[in-house]
């Protein structure tokens, strides 16, 4: 409704923006953030740290993680996560592009490499880092996940038992 009473010349301003951004955003050809170049700022930031990747289902994830400021390692974004009855299977996702760039950067870096499997905490997130776990047994790589457990500000009484075993699990 408020983009009913927009000026005419703002409206087609913005709709011409919108045009615009589709055909200048694109992937990047490193980590399949979105980006306006071949490879994303990420990418060709020399001082990110180049034995660490987390391996993202969509660049919301990586933007996510971004925001926190703790994190200045590679990503890789898959394009989604295993789903069977979404017609989601491996060969959809960009794993083969995974495996290269792990190969790769081992070979280029020759130090201890850290894979962290930040999929969602969801049966398809868990599937596809159980998939993703398996595919990367190859290589001398330290496999990690994101840490689960309750959120701060909760309340024990109205935790799910998997958030609670996690945290258990999980405990410092």
């Amino acid at each position: 409704m408020a983009l009913l009473e927009w000026p005419e010349n703002e409206l087609n301003s913005f709709a011409q923006t919108l045009v615009e951004l589709r055909h200048q955003t694109q992937l990047c050809s490193q980590c399949f953030n979105l980006t306006e170049n071949d490879k994303c700022s990420i990418c060709t930031n020399p001082k990110r740290e180049q034995n660490r990747i987390a391996v993202v289902e969509k660049v919301i994830d990586l933007v996510s993680i971004e925001k926190t400021g703790d994190y200045n390692g590679l990503y890789h974004v898959l394009g989604g996560a295993i789903s069977p009855a979404y017609g989601m299977t491996p060969d959809k996702l960009r794993i083969k592009e995974l495996l290269n760039k792990v190969g790769n950067l081992q070979s280029v870096s020759g130090r201890d490499m850290e894979i962290i499997l930040a999929t969602n905490p969801s049966t398809q997130g868990e599937t596809t880092a159980l998939y993703l776990e398996g595919e990367l047994k190859s290589f001398n790589v330290t496999i990690t996940r994101l840490a689960r457990g309750l959120a701060s500000g909760s309340s024990l009484e109205y935790a799910d038992t998997i958030t609670l075993a996690n945290a258990l699990k999980h405990r410092k």
